[in-house]
Formats: C-alpha cells, structure tokens, sequence
C-alpha cells in the first residue's frame, strides 16, 4: 500500500493511505492548498492538485492519482521517509488574476522574523544580481564622496607630508564645500529611490536591471522636501525625550517607499505611511532590532559577512513594506514553486 503524507497547519501528518487522505478532504480536515506527498512524487503538492483528492469519485489505485507533471522518483524512497516539508500554505487564495489585493491597514501585522527569513531567501536566490546592484550604488556613492574630501583637503592646504601647514579655509571656499556637500546629498538620495524601486521589484520577483537604480529622478524634488521635513520633526521628537522622536520615524518612515511605489505627494506619502503602519509599530521596532543583530553578524564576520548581512536586512525592510500592503502572502512564494505571490504588482 502506497503511504500519504500532509500538510496541515505548518506541520507534517502521516504516513496514511489514500483513502484515509480522500476521507479528510471530504470532512474537511485537508484543505485543497494543502501540500501531500507520496514517495512516487518529486516534491510536495497542493491536494487540489493531485486527481482523485477532491473529485466527486476517488481514483480506483493510489497511481492513478498521480498527476503527468509528477513523475516518479529516480531513486526509489522509504514511504515512511517524507522529505522534510518547508511547505508554507497561504493564507487566503489569490484572487482572480492572480495578483493579491490590498488589506484593511493593520489587520494583518508583519512578522519580524518571517521578514527577515524572507530576506534571507531572497538574497540566496538573487545574490549575483543583488551583489552587481550594490557595487554600482557603492561606487556611485564613494566616488563623490572621495572628490568633496580631496576638494577638502585643497581648501584646507592639508598634505600628509606638510599637515602644520593646514589652515582655515576662506569663506569662498567655505560655501562651495556647502554646495558641493548639498549636492552630494541630494545625489544619495537620488540614488536611494533607486535602490527602493530595486528592492521592490526584487521582492516581486521581477526582472531587475541596473537602470532602475537612476530611474526615480521625476519623484527627486518630493524626495527631498518630504526628507527634510521628516528629519526635522524626528529630531524634534528625538529632544522632546527621544520618545516621540521613534514614534515619528516608526510611524511615518515609509514616506520614500510610498513616493517610489504609488508616486505620491508629499503630505500623501506621510499620509499613507501613518496607515500601512498601524498596529505595526512595535513589530517595525523588532525588526529594525532584528536587523541590527544581522548586520552585526556580519560584521563581526571580518566585515565580509556584510556583503550578505546587508542585502538581507534591506530586503527584509521591503518585505515588511509590502507586508503591511497585502498581508502575510507578501512573503510567500506560490506553493511547490519559487515564484512570489507578489508577482505582477
């Protein structure tokens, strides 16, 4: 007799016959987006997809049952060994279209650490085109950095073989490095809509291309003003005792992702920044700890775990973003396959 295994509720019933399996579709106990497997099967697979399950006549063997898309094992496997299941049942079926729909702001908070396992994944998957993404944000980043400390160093008349005849610079040469400073931050934050509309598409599991690392100039201008009025007023709360100042950051700190995603305003990004994150706060808190702990792994790693570490807590941010957008399923792949339920959005 061939033995069944399930899924149900994230843990791993059986060995059961057929029968046994078609009996708990019937009574309801095997939902169709359950994972069952059967040592002549490759891989785990919805019930709602294998014949004879949730059809109104049962298959005549258990053989019969077994879909064209699955073919029998290579190796011929111990019915009483299933593979361990990383099967992850969504929570609710996609809608038609296959593309998830928006949930009510807070009625499904995120996961801390289901986002930063997601990141982990993610960035397994995706690390040559992640690594190839960061090297060209970095030296974009280093480059002017390296000239506004060479343009410094003239303007102060420093040199490691003469440093006593530094001096101060004059106040031309002081206001071209506030320009130049100015410039310099304003490029990074051009660059930084790039990485968000990056990381987005690489949550969705959509092609990514390094052009889109400059391709958010339009949104630059909202960019920077929605920047310096969330800087002023989380460092106004941060002095009003520190407090506010993280009720701030928490709760309106998804401004840049919401110009990048919806093409929002400024006020309209504050706006639904302050929704996504309702009942999420503390969760959002957790996992900016979470990801602190990573990113110090890393480093503690001889730095070069942060080339790992770092991905995996940008993208775990993304996640948590979507997160609060579509629910759990944001962080899901569609089951018995590595292709994200985020697909098309």
């Amino acid at each position: 007799m061939t033995e069944w295994f399930y899924v149900r509720g994230g843990q791993q019933f059986g060995p059961i016959s057929f029968e046994q399996l078609v009996a708990l579709a019937r009574s309801g106990d095997l939902a169709p987006t359950d994972g069952v497997w059967t040592d002549k099967m490759s891989g785990w697979t919805p019930a709602n997809q294998v014949p004879g399950i949730f059809d109104a006549a049962p298959a005549s063997t258990p053989a019969d049952a077994m879909p064209p898309s699955m073919p029998p094992s290579m190796a011929a496997a111990n019915p009483y060994a299933a593979p361990q299941s990383n099967w992850r049942q969504p929570v609710a079926d996609l809608p038609e279209g296959g593309v998830l729909s928006e949930i009510a702001p807070g009625s499904e908070p995120l996961d801390p650490v289901e986002c930063i396992k997601r990141g982990f994944d993610l960035t397994k998957r995706q690390f040559g085109p992640i690594l190839l993404v960061g090297i060209v944000y970095f030296a974009c980043i280093m480059v002017p950095s390296f000239i506004f400390s060479f343009i410094d160093a003239m303007a102060k008349g420093t040199s490691p073989a003469h440093p006593e005849l530094a001096h101060s610079p004059g106040g031309a040469a002081l206001f071209l490095l506030a320009i130049f400073q100015i410039l310099l931050q304003i490029f990074s934050l051009f660059l930084k809509l790039g990485m968000v509309r990056v990381g987005l598409e690489f949550v969705s599991g959509n092609a990514v291309h390094i052009g889109l690392l400059f391709g958010e100039g339009a949104k630059l201008l909202r960019a920077v003003l929605a920047t310096i009025l969330f800087s002023i007023a989380v460092v106004i709360g941060l002095v009003l005792l520190i407090v506010p100042g993280i009720y701030i950051a928490l709760r309106y700190g998804q401004y840049l992702n919401a110009i990048v995603d919806r093409d929002l305003g400024i006020m309209e990004s504050f706006s639904y920044s302050e929704s996504i994150t309702t009942n999420n706060r503390v969760n959002l808190l957790l996992l900016g700890f979470l990801g602190f702990l990573v990113a110090l792994a890393g480093m503690l790693a001889c730095f070069i775990g942060l080339i790992f570490a770092g991905p995996v807590v940008w993208l775990a941010s993304m996640v948590a973003y979507r997160w609060m957008q579509y629910g759990r399923e944001a962080s899901l792949d569609h089951p018995g396959t590595e292709e994200p339920m985020l697909r098309g959005i």
